[in-house]
């Protein structure tokens, strides 16, 4: 290409000049370039260069408390906070446990979400680097059962009764549903991330772990709070984990439950040989904190069917009790819901009983066995 001799003398003396310019800016440069790295350098090596751990990082928050209820027995209670995570019907997280072995670790429950299954985790590996080799679930609710994905990664087996593991499933197929459903978006954003994990092995009415020289009974006690329900019980510590049957301080949910039935079973387990009881919410109580729970579906049960012998409707008996009042536990919400369920128990009971009265006998036919 042709270039007049002027433009190339120009050009020449600008390629001269800049070896001048740069045995000057380039030493700079250099020295500056180095003086950041020797500085990086320096941080790193001041600093513990380890990586750490994926559990050597405390919770981003600590709003629970972790105690040890006898020798490698621990329980997990929340705050009482309302997630803004996991599902909206269960927001509120359940109170879990875990107990260290020689042989691996035991966990009864995981709370409503995996964020909290993780904060369980993580406490577990403040104590022990042990394996988890089981996760046991006292129902089929979420706030006991969502933070179980927390665990694949141990290769836990997580275990349920058989009617457990049944209602986890509809539930599972429910909460499908319920995210099709979800126009403005709200539940699918609060579940990001969130996948039930259905037990990997069930019982029917009893199973017993063994593991590092402790012994885990599992026993169903189905027909109260929900027809799966279990207790984890440890005949060496004298602890027994009861799940939502026993809600200590807090409004139970009462929903596709049977109170008479919850009474019941309450009584039973009253009479076990256990020092301390680790209830779905709520910090461990003992006997006398379990009468007293049983003391609210007792007094439940009667202010509600005094009432309808008068012939008072849901309304007017909504507007005469209040459980609130009377017991000042939290979970406030649940209280009228309380009522509402109970009142409806005792209806059916009353038409059954009614449908079921001896009728006069058509002419010709015995009154009974002759």
């Amino acid at each position: 290409m042709w270039t007049s001799e002027s433009l190339r003398d120009s050009r020449v003396e600008k390629s001269r000049a800049l070896p001048l310019a740069d045995s000057l800016v380039r030493p700079r440069l250099l020295s500056t370039v180095c003086r950041i790295l020797l500085f990086a350098l320096c941080l790193l090596l001041s600093a513990d260069c380890r990586l750490p751990t994926a559990y050597s990082l405390p919770p981003a928050r600590g709003l629970y408390e972790v105690r040890e209820i006898k020798p490698h027995v621990f329980v997990w209670v929340p705050d009482d906070v309302l997630d803004l995570e996991g599902d909206p019907q269960f927001s509120r997280a359940g109170t879990c446990g875990f107990i260290i072995t020689p042989a691996g670790v035991i966990v009864v429950n995981t709370s409503n979400t995996p964020f909290h299954g993780r904060e369980l985790l993580y406490e577990i590996r403040q104590r022990t680097d042990l394996p988890v080799r089981y996760v046991i679930n006292t129902d089929s609710h979420a706030d006991q059962m969502l933070g179980n994905e927390a665990f694949v990664d141990q290769q836990a087996i997580i275990v349920s009764s058989s009617l457990a593991a049944v209602e986890m499933r509809q539930y599972a197929h429910t909460l499908a549903r319920r995210l099709r459903e979800d126009e403005n978006w709200r539940l699918q954003a609060r579940m990001r991330g969130i996948h039930p994990t259905m037990p990997a092995q069930t019982f029917d009415r009893e199973m017993s772990i063994r593991l590092g020289g402790q012994e885990i009974r599992l026993v169903s006690m189905g027909g109260a709070h929900s027809t799966g329900d279990a207790v984890a019980y440890l005949p060496a510590a004298k602890v027994l984990f009861l799940g939502h049957l026993f809600e200590n301080g807090f409004f139970p949910r009462l929903a596709s439950s049977d109170a008479r039935q919850w009474v019941e079973i309450l009584r039973q387990l009253e009479a076990w040989d256990v020092e301390t009881y680790v209830p779905g919410h709520g910090p461990p109580g003992d006997k006398k904190q379990l009468a007293e729970f049983r003391g609210f579906f007792e007094w439940l049960l009667a202010e509600v069917e005094t009432r309808i012998q008068q012939g008072k409707s849901l309304e007017e008996v909504r507007r005469e009790l209040n459980p609130a009042e009377t017991f000042r536990w939290s979970a406030r919400e649940l209280a009228p819901r309380a009522i509402e369920e109970v009142y409806r128990q005792l209806e059916q009971e009353r038409a059954a009983g009614l449908s079921a009265a001896p009728q006069d006998n058509p002419p010709g036919q015995p009154t009974g066995p002759q």
